[in-house]
């Protein structure tokens, strides 16, 4: 099975720039899961969990709702990826500690729609209380075998 592919793709200008908001603003949601896990460990005495660090980042960016979810999945898996390694003795792995000015943004299943003409929109969710316009891009050619969805 595929899980994912690369392919070259053509935008505008301002949806590229957008693109690359969008890299930042996910930046954005990993620097403030750092922040909320350290915060929530100080008051607690334990680690936050993936209900209560979704609760805290929702409607904070301007990104779908999906993408936010997947900082915050990557984040976790990072974090439990470093406490398995430590428990196992390796003493140099560290748990996830920085700062980021980019990172990828994720789009899930309900993120994006591929149309069979090569135009994939990319949703950018809902934004204060309004549904943002998505990112259009156009790629050539999809990859064999690959059915075109539209939600």
């Amino acid at each position: 099975m595929i899980r994912t592919a690369k392919v070259a793709f053509t935008a505008s200008r301002s949806t590229i720039d957008a693109l690359f908001a969008l890299h930042r603003f996910s930046a954005e949601v990993w620097n403030t899961c750092l922040a909320e896990a350290k915060v929530y460990h100080q008051q607690t005495g334990q680690w936050i969990g993936k209900t209560e660090l979704q609760k805290r980042l929702k409607r904070r960016f301007p990104m779908h709702s999906q993408s936010i979810q997947a900082v915050c999945h990557k984040y976790l898996w990072a974090r439990d990826s470093a406490h398995q390694a430590r428990k196992e003795g390796h003493t140099n792995v560290r748990y996830p500690y920085k700062q980021k000015k980019y990172f990828n943004t994720k789009w899930a299943a309900d993120g994006f729609t591929i149309h069979p003409n090569g135009r994939i929109l990319l949703s950018r969710g809902i934004w204060e209380g309004k549904r943002q316009a998505p990112l259009v891009v156009r790629v050539t050619q999809l990859p064999a075998g690959f059915a075109y969805m539209r939600h």
